[in-house]
């Protein structure tokens, strides 16, 4: 009955829960997210209101296979429903290992959106879970006791959305929205089934309650004493970072090993190998990249070990960095060439022999090493046009100020000046040198380059605030970029559901076929018919969702009364009633073939012979034979359709899959590519949009002009021939540092 009550008021309250999730996602949207972010967040929203009906059947399915599931865990063991597999049980304790990363990040995300929900729900919540608790026969109340509980409910909206297969990459974002004021109100529905509960007789005893601390309703928390209980934390959480662990395991790599971007030389064996150790010293691998404003990462302070407290840098040092930093705030800009070595244009490398830097302590030398293998790293990376090089090494100086202020520029992916490097060179990979100095993008880099060369000093709050108008730049940008993309992207989603409800006719039109018997076969008059025009019929009311039920149940009834209506009438029960039928099918088969404007001189053609074959089956017991060059005519359209309708099934099932495919079937929106569209013709285009079954995928420039799409299938094609080749996407500052730490001499002469 609970589980009844439930369902029955998420559906009576369905439309206003929608509402308020799209109105909290555009909310988000208009405060200017990150690139990605803001796009996964407009499209749950537009996704949520065209697909509300299909979205909410889905949720109704979920709420009760969750609940049903929750319930069988909380059953006592002797009203538990059989396993399927006598060895569960000994497998409970390692589910969580068992899972893929993925999967254990969605279960911390959910319990995370859970406790704003448990703490909003708290007054409700917790008599409906004591009672609970007593009607399952337990000494003491739990949250886990309690499959109502907003953990169960927000993992079957997750599910939903999953089910629906809208927008998978949008999932994260469309669930971290969810609040309690953004969402369907708890309290009505809390209050309702503990009333239920206390009208069958089950009390509540609330001197027996005992909250515990990591319920769906209180932050999860380690011991405050002893090691031994963070180690659990941290062997469940370390998982969540795949980089990190790389990062750890290789922090204790062969100290003599160098970068793959290092020169041959004796120098810059030294400089890898100094920055290397350098790194490990500072304890590169042995912190999360924590965000101390994410109430999640502040979750997790507890389980990072503390980091020894490290001298200030020199003065002196600062002080020669504040006058080279003057010479080149003075200095006019460099001038560049194509193909240009920009080795040369390390001033950190170069630096480094300066008495100023050989006299420093060695925490701050090695800073300028590991610094200057960071920029070795800019330079040689190939999807930056080397105009940006130029612009970005200019940070060079203050750059190394601020690591030296700030030691946690190797440690935290949040330190304002490694943030406004990694956003400055992320953006300009989408600058076209055909743009010219004048391009928006180029300018604005310069300028926000300019001004940390002659405003910074020692307050890294100016990164912090260069970096939020730059990101407020992108998205204007974007959002520009998205209004010129979308009427694109929502003729390809229209093409997509056409092309999707053509398969769905020609596998009906398979099944039914292949179901007669040899006796029954379909007249060969019939076939080209079926796999045609009554298949594009089928497509059309599959179509429109609003009369989808109704009219396209009729198009497979007309279909099924047009077969059978051909065959051969040996009773007169049969003969009446094909006359009964033949009115109504006739009127829904003209109907359908309105739709679909067939008209004309082959409609009347097959009309004239559908008569025909009709008056023939009404008045003889068996088929009157057409003349030989008819039938041969006939015979021969026929196996040509069907044979036209098992390519068409084959090209859709072929599932020969190779790493290129693999590789396209990952790709998301926001990556950058370098494409060949003609032989010689190369351009930088970003994957816009991707249709929510991905057979396409929409390419444009950065303000989403050129657009081209490709199916998963031809960007494969293009991988394996070399005319597509995906741009790193990840921060530049940590695929150095990693690089640092992964770097060989066999990977270098490779």
């Amino acid at each position: 009955m609970l589980i009844a009550q439930t369902l029955a008021y998420f559906a009576e309250h369905e439309t206003q829960a929608l509402t308020m999730v799209r109105d909290r996602l555009m909310a988000l949207v208009d405060d200017k997210p990150a690139l990605g972010q803001g796009q996964n967040l407009r499209s749950a929203h537009l996704l949520l209101g065209k697909y509300a009906s299909q979205f909410n059947r889905a949720l109704q399915k979920t709420l009760a296979d969750e609940m049903g599931e929750e319930l069988a865990t909380i059953l006592p063991s002797h009203l538990r429903p059989a396993r399927p597999n006598a060895n569960d049980d000994a497998l409970s304790g390692m589910s969580l290992s068992l899972l893929d990363v993925g999967e254990v990040e969605r279960v911390l995300l959910l319990d995370r959106i859970a406790q704003r929900f448990g703490a909003r729900y708290e007054s409700t919540l917790e008599p409906l879970t004591q009672r609970l608790s007593v009607l399952f026969g337990r000494d003491t109340s739990s949250i886990h006791d309690n499959p109502f509980q907003p953990l169960v409910l927000l993992r079957a909206f997750a599910s939903a959305w999953d089910q629906c297969e809208l927008d998978p990459q949008a999932t994260v974002d469309l669930v971290q929205s969810l609040t309690p004021s953004s969402w369907l109100d708890l309290a009505p529905l809390y209050t309702e089934l503990n009333e239920t509960l206390v009208k069958a007789g089950v009390p509540a005893q609330r001197s027996m309650r005992i909250k515990h601390g990591n319920s769906a309703h209180a932050p999860l928390t380690p011991p405050s004493t002893g090691n031994s209980g963070s180690a659990p934390l941290q062997s469940r959480s370390a998982p969540l970072d795949a980089g990190e662990s790389v990062r750890a395991g290789l922090a204790q790599g062969d100290g003599g090993q160098r970068s793959a971007w290092s020169t041959l030389d004796t120098a810059g064996r030294t400089v890898a190998a100094h920055a290397r150790q350098f790194l490990q010293r500072l304890g590169f691998g042995a912190r999360s990249n924590v965000n101390p404003q994410d109430p999640a990462d502040a979750d997790r302070d507890s389980e990072i070990p503390t980091r020894p407290h490290f001298a200030e840098a020199s003065p002196a040092l600062m002080g020669y960095l504040g006058s080279l930093q003057a010479g080149a705030r003075a200095a006019a800009p460099q001038q560049w060439s194509e193909g240009q070595d920009l080795g040369g244009h390390n001033v950190l490398r170069q630096m480094r022999d300066r008495d100023e830097i050989r006299h420093a302590p060695e925490l701050d030398r090695g800073t300028v090493d590991a610094l200057a293998e960071v920029f070795d790293f800019v330079f040689a990376d190939q999807a930056i046009p080397i105009q940006m090089k130029f612009i970005i090494g200019r940070l060079q100086i203050p750059v190394l100020k601020a690591a030296m202020i700030d030691r946690d520029f190797f440690l935290s992916d949040q330190h304002p000046a490694r943030r406004l490097v990694d956003t400055l060179a992320g953006a300009s990979v989408a600058w076209a040198p055909d743009k010219g100095e004048q391009d928006p993008l180029y300018q604005r880099i310069e300028h926000t380059v300019q001004r940390v060369l002659t405003e910074f000093e020692d307050d890294l709050s100016l990164f912090v605030d260069l970096l939020r108008e730059f990101t407020e730049f992108l998205f204007e940008s974007e959002q520009q970029a998205q209004v010129r993309v979308e009427p694109v992207a929502q003729q390809e989603h229209k093409g997509e559901t056409w092309e999707h409800a053509l398969e769905q006719a020609d596998e009906l039109i398979h099944e039914r076929i292949q179901a007669l018997s040899a006796r029954q076969e379909v007249s060969p008059f019939l076939l080209p018919f079926l796999t045609t025009q009554w298949r594009e019929v089928m497509a059309r009311a599959w179509m429109d969702e609003a009369t989808r039920e109704a009219n396209y149940a009729q198009a497979i009834k007309t279909m099924e009364q047009l077969i059978w209506s051909i065959q051969p009438k040996t009773t007169s029960e049969e003969r009446r009633e094909l006359v009964a039928i033949l009115p109504d099918m006739v009127r829904h088969l003209n109907a359908g073939l309105d739709t679909i404007e067939w008209n004309g001189k082959p409609r009347a053609t097959f009309t004239r012979r559908l008569i025909s074959t009709h008056t023939l089956a009404i008045r003889l017991t068996q088929s009157m034979p057409l003349d030989t060059g008819s039938a041969a005519l006939e015979n021969r359209e026929g196996q040509v359709a069907l044979q036209q309708l098992d390519e068409r099934r084959a090209a859709r099932q072929f599932v020969a899959l190779d790493t290129y495919d693999a590789q396209a079937q990952s790709f998301q929106r926001g990556m950058w590519f370098d494409v060949t569209i003609e032989q010689g013709t190369h351009i930088r285009s970003r994957l816009s949009w991707v249709s929510p079954m991905r057979t396409r995928l929409l390419f444009t420039n950065r303000d989403g002009f050129d657009a081209f799409v490709r199916s998963e299938r031809e960007v494969a094609a293009m991988l394996r021939l070399g005319r597509m080749r995906l741009l790193d996407h990840e921060a530049i500052v940590g695929r150095a540092l990693d690089k640092i730490m992964v770097g060989n001499d066999l990977q270098l002469a490779a």
